[in-house]
């Protein structure tokens, strides 16, 4: 599911649909510039073009306005100097809102993040990023308080900063072929750095609810009246049956990026593509990475052969080889997808707020209507 930044514009709506209509033609030749508007308004969870762009109207006519007191406080605990620009938001994402800061040092971005995201865990992520971005690879810099440190606390909630850059939307799907290339490099480049890492995979990709978890989640859904429940129950199966794809997932492990997902690149200049979440870092193995992103890349909104292709010809370039894969190396790909759609419903039935509520009811619906099985990553496997 697509969300649309605070503050979006029609010249920003059409370029993404002429975007998207470049790459739907890559498959569909005779697609119309009609046909792509309406796929880029369901990829927004939306009915059709209209729709879209009366939400993008009203949301112009309602910009967030930030707390009284953040930017201040964000300066402060970062040292980025005297506010002397306005406060504007730039996106909500599952983490919290992100906002733009100027100051008399320059123009920051201010992002929350979870809070199991410590010092400890974006050092990680930063020692991987200097490393990718030694060999090749775009990403924002991370700015450190006067402490010297990457996360600060700023009323009850973690934050980090970074340096301002000017980027572009994220990559439309289905993925282009010139980004699905450009993917699939980015991830061969950090493969073949192959960082040493003994921590333990992290847990939310390892650990999986059984089915009476699932059961009480679907009779949480019927009692709060969720009008998708019986998608949730028709899936159920075939929940139980992913569950039965498991692996090793302790083995051959490397640093890896673990979230290199649509949401987390964006289209930078002479569109380059600018890698711009390194938080998520941790033990893999280059073999459950590529399982977990071809299921990102390749199958949204359907399976694309083009872009395996495509991704598969930039890993090898950038590594030289591409491993060997089966059906089990999707076990990171499987746990996360359903930790990721549990939690989702979840929120959906008990939002923590509104904004979180709303995100969590489209993303339900998005993710029910086109969730992962076993048939579709076996057909990754033979494509």
């Amino acid at each position: 599911m697509r969300f649309l930044p605070d503050k979006p514009s029609l010249g920003f709506l059409r370029k993404e649909a002429k975007d998207l209509l470049a790459a739907l033609r890559e498959s569909r030749p005779g697609t119309s510039l009609a046909e792509a508007q309406q796929a880029l308004a369901g990829e927004y969870g939306l009915r059709d073009w209209a729709e879209l762009k009366s939400e993008t109207e009203r949301r112009a006519a309602a910009v967030p306005t930030p707390p009284d007191g953040l930017a201040d406080a964000l300066v402060t605990a970062f040292g980025l100097g005297r506010v002397t620009g306005a406060v504007s938001p730039v996106a909500f994402t599952p983490m919290g809102r992100c906002w733009s800061i100027t100051t008399d040092r320059g123009r920051w971005l201010a992002v929350t993040v979870y809070p199991w995201i410590t010092n400890d865990q974006a050092e990680l992520g930063t020692r991987l990023r200097d490393a990718a971005v030694a060999a090749g690879v775009a990403a924002p810099t991370p700015v450190r308080s006067p402490g010297g440190r990457l996360i600060e606390t700023v009323r009850e909630q973690s934050w980090r900063v970074h340096e301002w850059i000017e980027v572009g939307p994220s990559p439309v799907v289905p993925t282009p072929a010139s980004v699905a290339r450009g993917i699939g490099t980015t991830y061969g480049i950090l493969h073949s750095l192959a960082i040493p890492s003994k921590t333990p995979v992290n847990p939310y990709l390892t650990a999986r609810g059984d089915d009476v978890q699932w059961r009480d989640l679907l009779a949480r859904a019927r009692n709060a009246g969720k009008p998708w429940a019986d998608q949730l129950a028709a899936l159920l199966p075939a929940v139980s049956d992913l569950r039965g794809i498991e692996a090793d997932v302790e083995r051959g492990l490397i640093l890896c990026n673990c979230a290199l997902i649509p949401e987390h690149v964006r289209v930078g200049h002479q569109d380059k593509l600018v890698v711009t979440e390194w938080d998520f870092a941790g033990s893999l193995s280059p073999e459950q990475e590529l399982g977990s992103a071809l299921g990102h890349w390749a199958l949204r909104p359907a399976l694309n052969r083009t872009s395996i292709a495509a991704f598969r010809e930039g890993y090898v370039q950038a590594a030289g080889r591409w491993p060997d894969l089966a059906l089990a190396s999707f076990a990171v790909a499987v746990t996360g997808w359903l930790n990721w759609t549990y939690n989702t419903i979840c929120e959906a039935i008990d939002p923590s707020d509104a904004e979180r509520a709303a995100f969590a009811e489209q993303e339900v619906v998005d993710l029910l209507r086109r969730p992962m099985t076993r048939a579709s990553l076996q057909e990754i496997l033979d494509t």
